[in-house]
């Protein structure tokens, strides 16, 4: 029997208008708090505390782009539904099926937490589904005005309970919500 039931977490950074990415896909807004001497907004104990990281096909290649695969460390999963080969990284694996039952039959295989990075489509398709329990969301001091939305169109209401909030010195705020329930569509 396992000892511990991991949760899905999800952890990002988004805009005051509640944009992820530029409708692009262009997140040059967030490199002003990229390698922040101060504080790393809490990621390394976030990090720290998850073993697996699923993602979507956009996110996976847009963190290709940056340079070095920096979750080479941990199991990823990367969903997506081209045929095509994309370029795999260490521990990476590419899932095309049905994105809950492969989630759920995950949860069942693993002991440690697992972190959803994104994007769009994919965070909406796991609170659809039922699959998140808590979010940590970094509010970045910008207005974008469009791009690609945190939430689209999730189609249900999720309520929350808000957890730890942390305020920075260059004006970003961390806010730790926990999902308390979720109503019906």
């Amino acid at each position: 029997m396992k000892e511990n039931i991991p949760r899905i977490r999800f952890y990002i950074a988004c805009s005051l208008d509640s944009f992820i990415a530029r409708e692009d896909g262009s997140i040059d807004w967030l490199t002003k708090y990229d390698n922040n001497p101060e504080t790393d907004y809490g990621y390394s104990e976030f990090y720290s505390s998850i073993g697996t990281i699923l993602m979507g096909r956009k996110t996976y290649e847009q963190v290709l782009s940056f340079g070095n695969w920096p979750y080479g460390d941990k199991k990823s999963y990367v969903f997506t539904r081209q045929n095509e080969p994309l370029h795999r990284e260490k521990n990476v694996e590419f899932v095309s099926g049905n994105v809950g039952e492969f989630v759920r039959w995950l949860k069942k295989s693993t002991d440690e937490d697992i972190w959803l990075v994104g994007g769009s489509q994919l965070i909406k398709t796991f609170l659809e589904e039922n699959l998140v329990e808590d979010l940590i969301v970094t509010i970045v001091p910008i207005i974008l005005g469009g791009g690609i939305p945190l939430f689209d169109r999730i189609g249900k209401e999720i309520r929350l309970k808000t957890g730890r909030v942390e305020r920075y010195e260059n004006g970003l705020v961390g806010v730790e919500y926990e999902i308390q329930g979720w109503a019906q569509k």
